[in-house]
């Protein structure tokens, strides 16, 4: 196996709204290369993994010389990804992950949450009506980002081009599947921008985010609904899954269930309706009003989730990484 790094001098993303959610977590941008679509009769070959190291870029490569490597490349990727709170993919949810899921269905590993850029366009954004494909390179074309990438051929030819590779070794064949690998990661970091113009908040209330305590606990939520006179948050364990359930905590009127052998959760917290309104009681939860002051819909202890059937996205994702990150931090004592 051969394992190539790179550091990049780029300004690193930052917007209020994506902050929000993960400007206090380890970014991990994954895009792999493969010998075909079908993971039961293909095979890993090439991970590419862009982070953030010191205020620079560092794009990491784990490259299988031939077939008989893959598993070490792939375990040593997997490793690095590990590292990350959450993942950047583009339809990583379709392909990439299931894929390294199946070729390692003999000890699946528990991958960070997948942002994926091509469903948040796809569903969340009006760009997908002025493209004629939501291709990675049509979206980067549309952001003014053609003259950044340095590759020419496409994810088939890399296909193509390792099978040449293992019959000629030639370096040059290594170098341009490297370098399209490369170059994907990379351009994929640059199209965080393409978040600015999508409805962030909404996506991520139905696709969920990820929560990390101050600890060993992290949580990737995956389900946010109102049940009667309840919100109901629910999803997935990861670092420092435990056993928990509570009916009320410290005189606070909420549930919690936390299975650590399934590595699920679920979480209910009482609600008030009143004149087309949902409401949560932040005093009666004991909440940090303060964080809450800034929105509109937060007057005399309570904040309006959702106002005569329009949700309020921002503030529900807010009220329930808050919470959720209080819960992980003061109420569950891990030995």
């Amino acid at each position: 196996m051969d394992y190539i790094t790179d550091k990049i001098t780029y300004p690193i993303y930052t917007s209020k709204a994506f902050d929000l959610y993960f400007g206090d977590m380890k970014l991990g941008v994954l895009d792999i290369e493969t010998t075909g679509l079908s993971p039961r009769h293909s095979q890993f070959v090439l991970g590419g993994l862009l982070t953030v190291e010191n205020g620079a870029l560092q794009v990491r490569q784990f490259f299988a010389e031939d077939l008989k490597q893959e598993r070490e490349a792939l375990q040593a990727y997997l490793e690095a990804i590990g590292k990350a709170d959450f993942l950047l993919t583009y339809n990583g949810q379709k392909f990439d992950l299931p894929f390294i899921r199946e070729r390692t269905k003999d000890a699946p590993p528990k991958l960070p949450f997948n942002l994926d850029l091509y469903l948040l366009v796809k569903n969340y954004s009006p760009v997908r009506k002025f493209l004629p494909n939501l291709k990675q390179k049509t979206v980067e074309n549309f952001l003014g980002l053609w003259d950044h990438r340095k590759d020419e051929i496409s994810g088939a030819e890399s296909v193509e081009l390792y099978y040449q590779y293992l019959s000629q070794k030639e370096p040059y064949i290594k170098e341009k599947i490297l370098l399209h690998n490369h170059d994907d990661v990379l351009q994929l970091y640059r199209l965080l921008a393409v978040l600015e113009k999508a409805d962030l908040h909404r996506a991520l209330f139905h696709m969920g985010f990820p929560v990390k305590s101050d600890g060993t606990g992290a949580l990737i939520v995956e389900k946010i609904g109102f049940s009667g006179n309840q919100l109901i948050i629910s999803g997935r364990q990861l670092k420092g899954a435990c056993d928990y359930k509570c009916f009320e905590w410290g005189e606070i009127p909420c549930s919690a269930d936390f299975s650590r052998q399934k590595s699920i959760f679920s979480v209910s917290v009482p609600l008030i309706k009143h004149s087309g309104l949902i409401l949560v009681d932040l005093a009666a939860l004991k909440m940090d009003l303060s964080v809450f002051e800034k929105y509109p819909g937060c007057q005399e202890g309570f904040l309006i989730l959702e106002q005569q059937g329009e949700k309020h996205y921002l503030e529900i994702n807010h009220f329930v990484k808050v919470f959720l990150e209080r819960m992980l931090n003061q109420w569950i004592i891990r030995p």
